[in-house]
């Protein structure tokens, strides 16, 4: 059996819903005959006290009545869904002559089966400024997809013998039959657009020709923008970073107290860490530090150069040995390497030209008709050196 029912404590009779999932916990539907989803079904009620039924009644121990059945005769029907499958509304609406296209999709509720050879409506109607008025009727069949499709011409506002406004509009309905039920009527719209020669009268931001190259324009003006603004701040920082080391190195050259002058450095280049987000803003540590100098000046000082400017601070920091004007010359050094390196990651490196890279056009004169023998040496056309010794006359 396909389900149990309970017989009511009144008068016994039975009522009985396939849809209701109480009455029908498994949702099991009538199953088709062959490729027939829809059609006649013979549905047999049975009473059967004497007989175990699998997943149907028990059987009864002390049954006072025989067991019966009757057989219904019922037809089967499936409720179906519209859909827009080709929309034939138009934002900027239609011209007059132009040709409406639209298509539907009939689809079986339950299953999502797609339901072919049944007819589709499509009715237009226009708006004569009080009421929809009916203008014609096309009947369309679905084919094997369950699609119906219709196409016409728009007539603008020639509205049958009269005239309107232009505005028309298509009903997709499908009406019900002996198999088939339900579905709600699809409506859509047919307006009539606005003259291309108008176009142009028309506000430009209404017009998306016009407004959508705008748009376009100012989202690259904007990402065009912030990767300038990013590429000066970067630009700034490094610049803040060279004045901070050029200002340490003049200190260092003017003979300043060493140690005070990269104690000072070493402030100047936390609180610089610190404000553009490579240092802690609560503490900081050695290695901390180390971390910061290498992350800021990655790319642009060697590993060499940076080495050293870490070890400049160990040795202010940390060592009890006597500073001499080694270390200074050398604190120098290193810094005038950084400080060179970051010129050049900036495009600031001075490119200085000497007599090497002059070109040799004026340093050596050549006569007209100068050129060099087989033998290498530097001959005068029409001049005959060995002239004299031949002491040929005419």
């Amino acid at each position: 059996p396909i389900a149990t029912a309970w017989t009511s404590d009144e008068d016994g009779s039975i009522h009985w819903f396939s849809g209701d999932p109480e009455q029908n916990p498994s949702r099991k539907g009538v199953e088709p005959i062959g490729n027939e989803l829809e059609g006649f079904r013979t549905l047999r009620v049975a009473y059967e006290p004497a007989r175990e039924v699998s997943k149907g009644c028990d059987q009864e121990t002390s049954a006072v009545v025989n067991g019966s059945y009757m057989d219904l005769l019922v037809l089967v029907r499936s409720k179906v869904d519209l859909s827009i499958d080709d929309g034939w509304e138009k934002p900027l609406g239609y011209q007059a002559g132009e040709e409406v296209t639209g298509g539907v999709a009939v689809i079986r509720n339950r299953i999502e089966a797609a339901v072919a050879g049944q007819q589709v409506h499509f009715l237009r109607q226009y708006w004569n400024g009080t009421v929809w008025v009916n203008e014609s009727l096309d009947i369309v069949t679905t084919n094997d997809r369950g699609i119906a499709n219709f196409s016409y011409q728009y007539t603008g506002k020639q509205c049958g013998d009269e005239t309107c406004d232009g505005t028309w509009r298509v009903i997709a309905h499908f009406p019900a039959t002996s198999l088939f039920t339900g579905g709600e009527d699809i409506v859509g719209l047919v307006v009539l657009g606005q003259p291309p020669g108008d176009m142009n009268a028309a506000s430009w931001w209404t017009q998306p020709n016009v407004v959508l190259p705008i748009i376009i324009a100012m989202l690259f003006a904007m990402i065009i923008s912030a990767v300038m603004y990013k590429r000066y701040a970067e630009r700034r920082r490094i610049e803040i970073l060279r004045g901070i080391l050029m200002d340490t190195m003049m200190q260092l050259q003017a003979a300043n107290e060493y140690i005070q002058v990269i104690f000072n450095c070493y402030k100047d280049l936390v609180r610089f860490f610190r404000s553009h987000g490579f240092m802690k803003k609560v503490y900081e540590t050695t290695r901390e530090f180390e971390w910061a100098v290498h992350e800021a000046l990655t790319g642009i000082a060697t590993t060499d150069q940076l080495d050293s400017f870490l070890t400049i601070f160990e040795e202010a920091r940390y060592s009890d040995h006597t500073i001499t004007e080694t270390h200074r010359d050398g604190a120098i050094h290193t810094l005038q390497a950084i400080t060179t390196s970051i010129d050049m990651a900036l495009g600031d490196q001075m490119f200085t030209r000497t007599a090497e890279h002059d070109a040799a056009i004026h340093t050596t004169q050549v006569k007209a008709g100068q050129f060099v023998n087989a033998e290498g040496e530097m001959r005068q056309a029409g001049i005959d050196e060995d002239a004299e010794e031949l002491n040929f006359s005419l």
